[in-house]
């Protein structure tokens, strides 16, 4: 039997496991980064004075409108998320 379809079999195994890794490590970047977003807007929140009591209920109601389907895991509710957390950062930086 010829044994030569084995080694890009295995080059391939291994390519897909690298690039499980590399999308396991570029997610979890990228989730930090939205998390530490909305932990500035926080900081924001706290730091400001008088912020505006209309960005913050169009804040609110945008939150309270985000629908995701965690379990689902779904790329349109990363979309999502990341549209809200740029909004309320936007927001947040014009107070």
């Amino acid at each position: 039997m010829n044994r030569k379809p084995e080694r890009p079999h295995r080059e391939l195994a291994d390519a897909l496991h690298a690039l499980r890794l590399l999308i396991r490590e570029v997610g979890g970047n990228y989730i930090a980064g939205l998390q530490a977003d909305v932990a500035r807007v926080e900081q924001t929140l706290k730091a400001v004075e008088n912020p505006n009591h209309r960005q913050m209920k169009a804040m609110l109601k945008a939150i309270a409108a985000l629908k995701v389907k965690p379990q689902r895991a779904r790329r349109r509710d990363i979309k999502e998320l990341d549209r809200l957390i740029s909004k309320l950062s936007d927001t947040a930086d014009n107070w």
